[in-house]
């Protein structure tokens, strides 16, 4: 049950009609087979019954000498006559629907001849298996006592096999071949009714990524166009809701670093040495701390385009510029060129962040590229002593701060890991924190290659 649920949509359909298509197609077979078999057995009871009264007639207008060249020409395969050598109670006579019938019919066609009288003996047959290999080995064995005005008694020996069955060698292939087809055509039809809801998920995962995407097309059946609809509708006030938002933000922005300026300006007026580096300090953490959050908010909000970029080229280049600054950079790749459709400096903004932390905690940072799965993974670790195990979820929140710095040289207001996750889960991807056995903190970000 629980692999059923973890099963596609079109899986869980296709699973769901196979399932219903073959109950159906052996019910159907099943009652087929036993109607066929009963009307066939019907028929041939009718034919033989017929066939007897004819024989009857005719031998019946010839002389005794004539009359057993006429019934020894009239044998076949399923028929046969030989002097009365047993009376009917002697047989195991079963009476059925085809006893029945034949009885009638024989009865019936007799009732006008003076002295010719019959009566008829059903059996059930089982024939040996060298007798009758095309057929099957189960029927009836039918014995017809006929006593002819002469008082000649004949007995005629006929049987009537059970008719064979579809499910042979020859018509197997066709049942398998219309139900390959049946299934190839439901395949179709699944793919065309879930196509809908594929598009819908492949919109979500791009607004992800791009908030001003194209809207949906509001086409097809009544239910897929409502959703749609309703799709459009959610990304469009979302759009509206976040573009608000960072409008909002550059203007505070705006007026923040105005009146941090003021005051920059203010504080440089000061006579006093100590009362005017202390405040520019003041300052100063003042502008770092409005561009940490104004950056934390506006998250992945940038006006560059989506496009489609070669992602380790871009990381190359982000370790090159590093390296050029004289950081201790070191990289290496287990994958050729990927190319992913995101923004180049919002994702370089976020690796930039994690890298910088390295630096500012152990002077280096080492990054290996990897391509695992169905995702593209950068792991940065660094060289030194890691983060509490109890800690490493909470660094990662908004604001959030070890107790004790791992360099009390450096601080920041507990950010950059924030911004990072916000940019990496809006492409769809994770990023995680874990302590290397050999000492270091290691970094992995994991971008799905489907985003590309």
């Amino acid at each position: 049950m629980i692999h059923f649920l973890s099963l596609s949509l079109k899986a869980r359909a296709m699973l769901i009609l196979c399932a219903v298509f073959m109950l159906f197609q052996a019910a159907t077979l099943w009652l087929y087979e036993q109607n066929r078999e009963r009307n066939i057995l019907l028929t041939e009871a009718t034919d033989m019954a017929d066939r007897i009264v004819g024989i009857v007639n005719l031998a019946n207008s010839f002389p005794q000498p004539d009359r057993e060249e006429i019934l020894a020409a009239a044998e076949t395969q399923f028929l046969a006559t030989f002097p009365s050598v047993v009376s009917i109670d002697q047989a195991a006579c079963q009476e059925n629907e085809f006893s029945q019938l034949m009885s009638e019919r024989i009865n019936l066609s007799f009732r006008d001849i003076p002295g010719l009288d019959a009566q008829l003996c059903v059996r059930s047959l089982a024939l040996p298996q060298f007798a009758l290999k095309e057929l099957h080995t189960r029927g009836f064995d039918v014995l017809i006592f006929v006593n002819f005005p002469d008082s000649e008694e004949i007995i005629f020996h006929a049987v009537l096999p059970e008719g064979g069955s579809l499910l042979t060698d020859r018509m197997l292939p066709y049942f398998l071949l219309v139900a390959l087809l049946t299934l190839l055509l439901a395949w179709f039809l699944i793919n065309k009714a879930t196509a809908p809801l594929e598009r819908l998920a492949k919109a979500a995962d791009t607004i992800g990524v791009n908030l001003d995407s194209p809207p949906m097309d509001e086409k097809g059946p009544p239910e897929v166009a409502r959703a749609a609809h309703a799709f459009n509708r959610m990304q469009n006030r979302l759009s509206r809701l976040v573009h608000g938002q960072t409008e909002m933000l550059a203007a505070i922005s705006h007026d923040l670093r105005s009146a941090a300026t003021r005051l920059q300006l203010r504080a440089e007026m000061l006579s006093n040495d100590q009362e005017r580096n202390g405040l520019m300090r003041v300052v100063s953490d003042m502008k770092q701390m409005i561009e940490s959050v104004l950056a934390y908010v506006r998250g992945y909000e940038s006006n560059e385009p989506v496009r489609m970029i070669n992602i380790t080229a871009l990381i190359e280049s982000l370790c090159d510029d590093l390296r050029d600054e004289g950081f201790q950079i070191s990289d290496e790749s287990c994958c050729g060129p990927v190319s992913m459709l995101c923004r180049a400096s919002v994702l370089r903004r976020g690796l930039q962040n994690v890298i910088d932390n390295a630096i500012k905690y152990t002077g280096s940072a080492h990054l290996e590229l990897k391509c695992e799965d169905e995702y593209f993974v950068v792991s940065i670790t660094d060289s030194g002593p890691g983060i509490p195990e109890d800690q490493i979820q909470a660094v990662v929140q908004p604001f959030y701060r070890l107790e004790q710095s791992r360099n009390p040289g450096t601080g920041g207001v507990g950010l950059g890991l924030s911004i990072t996750q916000n940019i990496i889960t809006s492409m769809g991807g994770m990023l995680t924190l874990s302590n290397r056995k050999t000492g270091g903190l290691q970094v992995d970000i994991r971008l799905p290659l489907q985003s590309g």
